[in-house]
């Protein structure tokens, strides 16, 4: 608040039989048109579920804030409108990318679509190679008889519930009436769209991870829980990363239980948290279930780990990409002869001796290759850490990927998403710099979900393409550093005061 009169809530601001002393609205005595003739400043995240103000309601069961009045309209059609109009373009351009399905995953849907399943698409067994959701949901266009049709509607659509996503968040992170600033960045972003016009899983995964993080950012509830679990078990089951995010968040949590510090928003809910293992195990169970039927084998996320590890942690890697001069890249057209990704995989498979037919054999290959990785990292620690780093500056570069020789950009494109990523990146570090744990506990969550995400790549194989999923994040921090007085979710002039 900018007045210091309006620190401590009137006796009739609170309501003690829903949230004991929380305020749910702070009154500014400064005379404001908006409202009478005091400024009112909603706190989303400390009232009840239930409660509903002119402009809109939070919806009980998900913790979504539902717009109920037309003020709140415009800025998230004209940003679903902007997204549109830059992607639908975009997608028509490189219409032929959906073709280039260099991971399988059309290949896989077209198993599941004829009746025989998630099998290797070269000799028909059964597999766990690869996360069985992207396929499923390629496999529902394919059933439809769309076609190619069918996955670009379904990837624009996937866009704009990402864009919905974002605002929301915003929303339950206390960003006000700048909500929209963030949801038209992800529109228009152009790792998130030009990843919408590939076969590939971060189109979905990032719709499913924004959303997950919308309602973990939400007051906590039991069917909150449940939602919440669901679309984590779901996002597990598109790209199997996010558990290094449960992973982090149990690791933290075990940590102020150890200091005997207060545990922060989620972690006070006991029935919530028991709610959430529930949606979790609701939807990974099954593809579990199937692993050990098909092969008597665990695998709870894919067979893929070991070598996505390996790929980038073996020797002629080094040799080829890491000790060479920045921005050399592993192909087989400049690397050296007998040094290619092609010859290196050839000299894999005599390594691993067992051909990948069933997911029993997989995961023998898959626990070998973590095996090989480990036993590299040790032979060659100096190595390993300058690979680290050279993964961190791929990670986070603002240079197109697609700048590789052989790349249809024009130049004038590339300088201009250089100079988007500079300035998104340089606004986030801002954002970070003000603290924004400090405002309160729901920036919990999207903060460890981008630092789960960023290490994960600092270890495994990593390119620009793989931070399509942490851009909602990265433009959420955006805001936050662009504005002169960053937003407080609990107090401060720009908390949902438009909302």
């Amino acid at each position: 608040m900018a007045s210091t009169h309006s620190s401590q809530p009137a006796r009739g601001d609170s309501c003690g039989s829903c949230c004991g002393s929380v305020p749910l609205v702070s009154i500014d005595p400064r005379p404001c048109h908006r409202v009478g003739s005091h400024r009112l400043h909603w706190q989303s995240l400390s009232r009840p579920a239930d409660v509903q103000d002119s402009r809109g309601r939070t919806d009980g069961p998900t913790g979504v804030y539902v717009p109920t009045h037309r003020s709140h309209l415009p800025p998230l059609l004209w940003v679903v409108l902007l997204a549109l109009v830059i992607r639908l373009p975009v997608a028509a351009w490189r219409w032929d990318s959906l073709s280039d399905d260099r991971d399988h995953y059309r290949l896989l849907a077209d198993g599941l679509s004829d009746g025989r399943g998630l099998v290797h698409p070269d000799h028909g067994t059964p597999t766990a190679y690869r996360p069985p959701l992207y396929p499923l949901l390629l496999a529902g266009v394919s059933w439809s008889g769309a076609g190619q049709v069918g996955i670009v509607a379904l990837h624009l659509l996937l866009g704009l519930v990402t864009v919905a996503g974002t605002w929301q968040t915003a929303i339950h992170l206390g960003l006000g009436h700048r909500a929209w600033w963030p949801a038209a960045a992800v529109g228009v972003d152009p790792l998130l769209v030009v990843g919408a016009t590939l076969p590939m899983t971060e189109t979905f995964f990032t719709a499913l991870a924004v959303w997950m993080l919308a309602v973990a950012t939400s007051t906590p509830s039991t069917r909150r829980g449940l939602t919440l679990g669901l679309l984590f078990g779901l996002a597990a089951l598109c790209r199997p990363s996010v558990w290094a995010f449960a992973a982090v968040t149990v690791l933290l949590t075990l940590m102020d239980l150890f200091r005997k510090r207060t545990p922060q928003h989620w972690s006070r809910h006991r029935m919530a948290q028991a709610a959430l293992v529930v949606g979790v195990a609701v939807t990974t169970g099954p593809w579990l279930i199937r692993n050990l039927s098909v092969s008597a084998t665990p695998v709870l996320t894919t067979t893929h780990g070991g070598f996505t590890l390996l790929l980038g942690n073996n020797p002629v890697f080094y040799e080829q990409v890491v000790r060479r001069r920045l921005g050399t890249t592993w192909n087989d057209t400049t690397s050296d002869p007998g040094r290619t990704p092609a010859d290196w995989r050839d000299s894999l498979e005599q390594r691993l001796g067992v051909p990948p037919q069933g997911v029993a054999a997989e995961r023998k290959r898959d626990i070998k290759m973590y095996r090989l990785a480990m036993t590299n990292v040790a032979d060659d620690p100096t190595g390993f850490l300058r690979a680290c780093l050279l993964r961190v500056l791929r990670f986070w570069t603002p240079w197109p990927s697609e700048s590789a020789p052989g790349s249809s950009w024009p130049v004038a494109l590339k300088w201009a998403v250089a100079a988007w990523y500079a300035v998104t990146s340089l606004a986030m570090l801002r954002g970070l710099w003000s603290g924004p744990w400090r405002m309160g506990s729901q920036w919990r969550a999207p903060l460890l979900y981008l630092l789960a995400i960023s290490l994960v790549h600092v270890v495994f194989w990593s390119t620009m393409r793989m931070r399509a999923p942490v851009m909602p994040i990265v433009f959420l921090l955006a805001c936050v550093g662009l504005v002169r007085k960053p937003a407080d979710a609990a107090s401060g002039d720009d908390t949902l005061e438009a909302y």
